[in-house]
């Protein structure tokens, strides 16, 4: 499927607009969070990659970056067992406060998956930042601490999220009719 014809058979959920002002609404919130700390963040590849460079650009506190890739999606297929593709250096968790940037919530495995193993490397604390929370209708394994909008429990892309492989780089977000 090309990127026209996946549009055309999408509805619009948030316009560029709507989603650049939910990432300074949540770069407020995180520079009130954290002034005069020293944060090591972490965004999740690939999801996040559009995600973070935006909100990490308006932040006005101390911050170490690395990333975390981890996922149990292979071709937009859920599996059981989180996979591991990179975690970051000891040196940037153990004792560190840890903020985790993502592009969607939706079941909540993997970025719970994530927190505990931050956790287990000693992290000070764990907080979690998603641009997007998928309203589901069943209990998420993890609360996260900060989120930019709501979305409805369908298959949405767009905005670095990706249907089968294309729209990352769509600046709006869509849901897949």
């Amino acid at each position: 499927m090309n990127l026209n014809k996946l549009i055309s058979n999408s509805s619009l959920i948030y316009s560029n607009e709507e989603i650049n002002e939910a990432i300074e609404n949540l770069a407020k919130t995180c520079n009130s969070k954290f002034i005069d700390q020293k944060v090591t963040v972490l965004p999740v590849m690939k999801g996040a990659l559009v995600f973070a460079g935006q909100l990490i650009s308006k932040f006005n506190f101390f911050c170490e970056l690395d990333y975390v890739h981890a996922s149990r999606y292979l071709n937009n297929e859920a599996k059981s067992k989180v996979d591991w593709k990179y975690q970051p250096n000891i040196d940037l968790i153990k004792d560190k406060v840890i903020l985790v940037l993502d592009d969607i919530l939706d079941e909540g495995i993997t970025l719970n998956n994530i927190k505990k193993k931050l956790i287990e490397m000693g992290a000070k604390e764990v907080l979690i930042v998603v641009l997007f929370d998928k309203k589901l209708d069943k209990q998420k394994p993890i609360k996260v601490d900060f989120i930019g909008l709501e979305v409805p429990d369908s298959y949405v892309y767009g905005f670095g999220l990706d249907f089968k492989g294309i729209g990352r780089n769509i600046p709006h977000l869509y849901s897949y009719n």
